[in-house]
């Protein structure tokens, strides 16, 4: 079953990008240039600062494609 959630709601304040998680989480880039992080909404993991937006983009969507914790209950 996938998250429509994440398609169909406003992305939280102060989120720039967003990756699908394998088991229909989200992770969301927030900041931008030396300031940018991400945090997964299906597991603990988050990262950052990184000083570039590239790497924390591709570190994002590299967790993404591995993760299997479910979206949170809201």
């Amino acid at each position: 079953m996938q998250n429509t959630h994440a398609f169909t709601e406003p992305w939280p304040k102060g989120v720039v990008a967003r990756y699908l998680t394998l088991a229909g989480a989200t992770v969301d880039v927030t900041g931008g240039g030396e300031d940018t992080g991400y945090q997964c909404s299906g597991c603990p993991y988050s990262s950052g600062p990184y000083w570039r937006d590239d790497i924390a983009h591709g570190h994002a969507q590299g967790h993404a494609e591995k993760c299997r914790g479910l979206p949170r209950p809201s």
